[in-house]
């Protein structure tokens, strides 16, 4: 049996509190599918799964772009892409609906120990153009852009970046050590709330899953995290919050369950975004990821 060590962190802020972030349909839209996956339920499963790649951009944070400015843009495949410093590479992934800058908070303190930051926006996110994505095709992006790069030594990733990574380790993306902050695992999962919020019968929902599966010639259970993990030998930090409402902790710890070797920390009161803000938080990022190369040097 996999064990894992369970580090607990209350890194609670003084004020304010947690928001809790849902997926939302217009009333018209739930009320239209609704009617529909009674009336035309291939129809409405076809709208849905439509619905199912489309990603939406939302406005950046006050001063989150700010991180930009002292980075060195360029483009690969397509997608944005920015650096910052010189030494190995750190690779660092958004999730769904992210974009890059999201993951600012782990520049500088990534690069002030001597390493080369990368992140970009993957298709259908931030800068970068289109807005369909799957979690096969986040994988893909990671691989271009890693493919690109002279060496990937290691990576950080939020939400499904987490999912992403891991499908795209099991492709051949190579990393030293991986740092997965609420990561989510099973697809499925998501597809029975965003099924629930468009108002869609069971019925509906696997013909919706029938349908993503045909398009991405995947079934979604060979996507699930917690079934790829064991067979991974990478380093792996899992950070994720108990008051988490987008993906609950239990995703982070079945993950850290069957990953070998991999530690898990639990925080409090950051929730699913705030988390990424966390100064508590780069610092255990940093320290994982620097750790074995200072033993190497000491050593």
């Amino acid at each position: 049996m996999m064990t894992h060590t369970a580090t607990h962190l209350d890194l609670r802020p003084n004020k304010g509190t947690n928001v809790r972030v849902t997926m939302g349909a217009p009333p018209w839209l739930r009320k239209g599918l609704s009617a529909m996956s009674r009336l035309a339920p291939d129809l409405a499963a076809a709208v849905a799964e439509r619905l199912f790649f489309t990603t939406r951009r939302s406005a950046p944070r006050r001063g989150e772009r700010e991180v930009l400015q002292g980075a060195m843009p360029s483009s690969i495949a397509g997608m944005k892409v920015w650096s910052w410093g010189e030494g190995p590479t750190v690779l660092l992934v958004h999730g769904w609906n992210g974009r890059a800058t999201q993951l600012g908070t782990f520049v500088e303190p990534l690069v002030s120990r001597g390493y080369r930051v990368v992140a970009f926006d993957a298709f259908g996110h931030g800068d970068s153009p289109g807005n369909r994505m799957s979690l096969p095709d986040l994988a893909s992006c990671i691989r271009k852009v890693a493919d690109e790069l002279d060496g990937v030594y290691g990576v950080v990733a939020h939400s499904l970046g987490g999912a992403a990574t891991t499908l795209a380790l099991s492709q051949g993306f190579e990393v030293e050590r991986a740092v997965f902050i609420s990561p989510p695992t099973d697809p499925r999962a998501f597809l029975r709330v965003f099924s629930a919020t468009l108002g869609i019968s069971d019925e509906v929902r696997a013909r919706v899953q029938q349908r993503i599966e045909a398009h991405l010639a995947m079934r979604m259970e060979s996507m699930q995290v917690d079934a790829i993990a064991p067979s991974m030998r990478i380093p792996l930090l899992i950070i994720h919050d108990r008051d988490d409402k987008e993906v609950p902790l239990r995703a982070g710890q079945s993950i850290a369950n069957v990953w070998p070797g991999a530690e898990l920390i639990i925080t409090e009161g950051l929730g699913h975004q705030r988390i990424l803000r966390s100064e508590a938080v780069a610092n255990s990022v940093v320290s994982f990821i620097d750790a074995a190369r200072h033993w190497k040097t000491a050593a």
